[in-house]
């Protein structure tokens, strides 16, 4: 049996084993947030005066119910379900799964480098593949990093900006997964189909690569269930949500150091 078979079918025991099953109740509820929440995008007369704030925003009455269903999404099935999974998971575990995730992401990570004309980041990518692979069963322990072989993702979006192709992107939220862009979504659909780690590496089928990117997925958002909560509480959260993607990705565009804005660096004196 192939390596990948038997990491689907140990991962997929484990969340089976804490799933929470959703019961009648849990289905209405959420059917009933999704339909109350469309309905107050219909009938929310104020909800223009926000189409202007951003002009990368133009799809800002699809994204705000792609961002209220995610919002609905996660009060009645992700968080429940997350925060089980972070309770009976002993920390070991989950640290591991995402060690092997981040190293199976490394083959990509490191031909973005390339594509982008990043040497020094290329060769840090293969060590650190390497290391980890190597000296950390498969990526399990991640022993580069405390070697000085740090992690910077990098994405076929950030191959695209790097080219000049799609500089102006417009901002967009997809279901399930959060804050995009028009660029990003082309960059997040070529890595996901070229993806050597999965490909090559895991030799994974086309459902295996799709199991293996759901749990992955579902790792990552536990980590972030508990800075979600306070979005449900704020008067208008798709505007603060909006603004902090958009600096986040900036600041990742720009490995860090963004230029400033027009106004950040004007001499108040």
């Amino acid at each position: 049996m192939k390596v990948s078979k038997i990491l689907i079918i140990t991962i997929s025991l484990l969340l089976a084993s804490f799933q929470i099953k959703a019961n009648e109740g849990t289905v209405v509820d959420l059917l009933h947030f999704i339909e109350k929440q469309n309905a107050v995008i219909s009938s929310d007369t104020s909800e223009t005066q926000y189409s202007n704030l951003n002009p990368h925003d133009p799809y800002e009455n699809f994204n705000r119910r792609m961002f209220r269903f995610n919002l609905g999404f996660h009060q009645y099935v992700g968080e429940p379900v997350g925060t089980t999974y972070k309770r009976i998971t002993p920390q070991p575990i989950r640290t591991g799964i995402r060690n092997f995730f981040t190293n199976l992401r490394m083959p990509i990570n490191m031909v973005n480098n390339a594509l982008q004309g990043n040497a020094e980041g290329t060769m840090n990518d293969i060590m650190r593949f390497s290391v980890n692979t190597v000296f950390g069963f498969g990526g399990l322990l991640d022993i580069a990093t405390p070697a000085g072989l740090a992690y910077e993702p990098k994405d076929f979006g950030q191959t695209l900006y790097v080219w000049n192709i799609g500089k102006d992107a417009n901002f967009l939220v997809l279901p399930f997964l959060g804050a995009s862009s028009t660029r990003d979504l082309a960059g997040l659909s070529v890595d996901y189909v070229v993806d050597p780690g999965y490909r090559y590496f895991l030799n994974t089928t086309a459902d295996e690569h799709l199991q293996l990117t759901l749990i992955n997925q579902f790792d990552r958002y536990v980590d972030i269930i508990d800075f979600v909560e306070p979005l449900l509480t704020m008067d208008e959260p798709y505007i603060f949500f909006r603004e902090a993607s958009i600096q986040m990705r900036k600041n990742r565009l720009y490995n860090g150091n963004p230029p400033l804005d027009p106004l950040d660096d004007f001499d108040f004196d």
